[in-house]
């Protein structure tokens, strides 16, 4: 079951960290605040349960594949938020 977990703590994570790179070169600061809040809370649980987990092996494949995932979607997330916010480089 903590593989599942891991999966998606670390989807959301890969998903909050590349909105959080992308809004580091916007002009809306609001936004840079919002996703970094987002991405290092985020990354706070995934952390967690990481060591509540004891870093076992077999939780890095759910890790690398959420994180893989996540980083496309956020991608896209990301562009699509930006236009509705204006936000330029």
């Amino acid at each position: 079951m903590s593989y599942l977990i891991i999966l998606f703590l670390a989807f959301i994570q890969s998903v909050a960290f590349t909105m959080a790179s992308r809004s580091k070169n916007r002009d809306n600061k609001f936004y840079h605040a919002s996703c970094s809040v987002f991405s290092n809370g985020i990354w706070f649980l995934t952390i967690r349960e990481l060591v509540a987990a004891d870093l076992t092996l077999y939780l890095f494949f759910p890790y690398v594949i959420g994180t893989v995932l996540g980083s496309l979607l956020g991608a896209e997330a990301s562009i699509k938020i930006e236009k509705v916010l204006g936000a330029k480089t």
